[in-house]
């Protein structure tokens, strides 16, 4: 598909929203918890993220087996950064890690004309519920108990004691497969986008939101909205959440201020950058040393002496988007790109 202005703008601010929830603690921005089932703020994020790279797919293109090894071999370089720092476990799979393993499941196993066809995420869904529920302790309740879920049988030989902190999101492997599905719908919607009015657009958009929320409810048992397990639901829920995001922002997008569209833009052409910058500023930043504090509170507690505290971390959080959006431009104007060959 043609990478139009609109489309930038909203993988740009999808960084930003990414980098937000890492910077800002703020009961918003957590992520819902194992045992919640459902969804927060936070975890619609990077499922629109794997929705917009679907929107980019071109429709006869194929996406190079090798480009999704390095984008893999990206993630595993960037997550041995806390280890070495502060001594944390190495955690072998993440945010990019996924979606390598995503991208190589569409793109290099099935042929272009079954990726583009509908039965590619119904047989991917169906080979999801059969691993979960055939390889789960509990057949009548496979997602109940994390730890006797597929996923954890999975997934441990990675994680071992790290998998299933409280707030601790895995990024499993078995979650590729339903994060796959997504790339896929992006690329289902912008093939189909031409065809539909906004209203229909937002009626579609709503549907997926409804339709998931109301299965959830229907069987919480087989279909419960989980992110960390990526279930079918949370793909429906995300997919309509997403597409109402990219409705909205169309509809206003002709308002925004022209200096602020072509800023968005610059930072939707360079996400990768902007993602890698934003990581390692926030690692950084918030680095706690033994018998310290992070630089991150420090300058927190600085503002807190001349200004309320309900506003310190929204100013800290505007001032960190503001620099991600100059060094955007930087990248832009030298040249500067990640590149995978």
């Amino acid at each position: 598909m043609q990478r139009t202005q609109e489309i930038d703008i909203f993988r740009g601010l999808n960084i930003l929203e990414m980098e937000n929830t890492e910077s800002c603690d703020h009961p918003f921005f957590d992520h819902a918890e194992y045992d919640h089932m459902k969804m927060n703020y936070a975890d619609t994020i990077f499922p629109c993220f794997s929705f917009i790279s679907g929107m980019l797919l071109k429709e006869q293109r194929i996406v190079p087996f090798r480009k999704s090894l390095q984008l893999i071999g990206l993630g595993m370089a960037f997550n041995a950064i806390p280890t070495f720092i502060e001594g944390e476990k190495f955690r072998p799979l993440g945010v990019l890690q996924r979606h390598g393993l995503s991208s190589i499941i569409l793109n290099n196993i099935v042929s272009t004309e079954n990726r583009n066809s509908v039965s590619f995420p119904i047989a991917l869904t169906c080979l999801w519920y059969l691993i979960s529920i055939g390889f789960s302790n509990n057949r009548f309740n496979p997602f109940k108990i994390q730890k006797d879920t597929a996923q954890q049988k999975i997934d441990s030989p990675f994680f071992k004691g790290r998998t299933y902190h409280e707030n601790f999101d895995p990024e499993g492997l078995l979650g590729a497969l339903m994060t796959s599905v997504t790339i896929w719908s992006g690329s289902w919607f912008m093939r189909n986008s031409g065809n539909f009015s906004n209203i229909e657009t937002f009626l579609l958009g709503s549907g997926l939101l409804s339709s998931g929320l109301v299965l959830s409810k229907i069987s919480p048992e087989y279909m419960p909205i989980s992110k960390p397990l990526w279930s079918p639901t949370f793909v429906l829920t995300s997919n309509g959440i997403s597409i109402l995001k990219y409705l909205m922002l169309k509809v206003t997008i002709p308002y925004f201020p022209t200096v602020l569209k072509n800023l968005l833009s610059i930072v939707g052409k360079h996400s990768m950058e902007v993602y890698f910058l934003g990581e390692i500023v926030l690692l950084g930043l918030k680095y706690c040393p033994k018998n310290g504090s992070s630089l991150w509170n420090r300058m927190e507690s600085l503002l807190n002496k001349v200004l309320p505290k309900g506003i310190t971390q929204g100013i800290l959080t505007v001032g960190f988007d503001i620099s991600l959006v100059c060094f955007a431009f930087l990248c832009h104007s030298k040249g500067w790109r990640i590149r995978l060959l």
